[in-house]
């Protein structure tokens, strides 16, 4: 319904239903392949992809991306669900802020892409870390770092999140951190209820609905958060 953070929601809700945190980062790692690659098929109708932005985000990201998930073996799992909040936080506050609907003025057609190995290694590997698909962080990377407007950010976010989340998932999973009996019941609500949030997002007020499920975001962080310390 709100375009915005619905992968970031299953890291904390599964926690709070008590899972163990490795488990609970990336047993919803998975949904984001099949999910980035409907959207690809999509948008690569239309021409939104911007496959230079993507190529050199994936050379880049790929190390990156397999490297945070390997460095998950050494870091507690608290740290890890602390940071999960933080990152949800970020999440909250950017749709708050209205960013999202940045659109490059006309003196900046011209697209940066010798910002993308820096953004493109420090991003993926925050998503590997935090076990993210990493299209909310490359979205407003590709809008206000490379000078892509929402709709070509929306699409080479997504094709980027395709082919990166294969070494992601690889890791993650050889590493033990994946309950996949979890991930086919996440993926039995995910899908249909992908598609009706979708259908109910063109009858709402999407500006709005941002900026109130941002709010959310920002409330479940802090609560998600002080959980997690007090268990501590």
């Amino acid at each position: 319904m709100f375009g915005l953070g619905g992968s970031s929601l299953g890291t904390p809700l599964l926690r709070l239903l008590g899972m163990p945190a490795l488990l609970a980062l990336a047993s919803p790692l998975p949904l984001t392949l099949p999910s980035a690659l409907g959207g690809v098929v999509t948008f690569q109708k239309q021409g939104l992809i911007h496959w230079p932005v993507v190529g050199r985000t994936v050379a880049w990201g790929i190390p990156a991306v397999a490297l945070g998930s390997w460095t998950t073996k050494f870091v507690p799992g608290v740290v890890l669900m602390l940071l999960t909040a933080v990152f949800i936080l970020g999440i909250g506050v950017y749709g708050v802020s209205g960013l999202r609907g940045f659109l490059p003025s006309e003196g900046e057609k011209q697209l940066h892409l010798e910002r993308i190995p820096v953004g493109s290694v420090l991003l993926n590997f925050l998503n590997g870390v935090l076990a993210n698909g990493g299209g909310l962080v490359l979205v407003p990377f590709y809008q206000l770092g490379v000078g892509l407007d929402l709709r070509g950010a929306l699409a080479s976010s997504l094709a980027s999140v395709a082919l990166l989340a294969i070494p992601e998932i690889w890791v993650h999973s050889s590493l033990g951190h994946i309950d996949w009996g979890t991930t086919f019941w996440l993926g039995l609500g995910v899908f249909p209820f992908t598609v009706l949030g979708g259908k109910l997002a063109l009858r709402l007020s999407t500006p709005l609905l941002t900026r109130l499920y941002g709010g959310f975001l920002v409330v479940l962080a802090l609560y998600f958060g002080i959980r997690e310390i007090q268990q501590f």
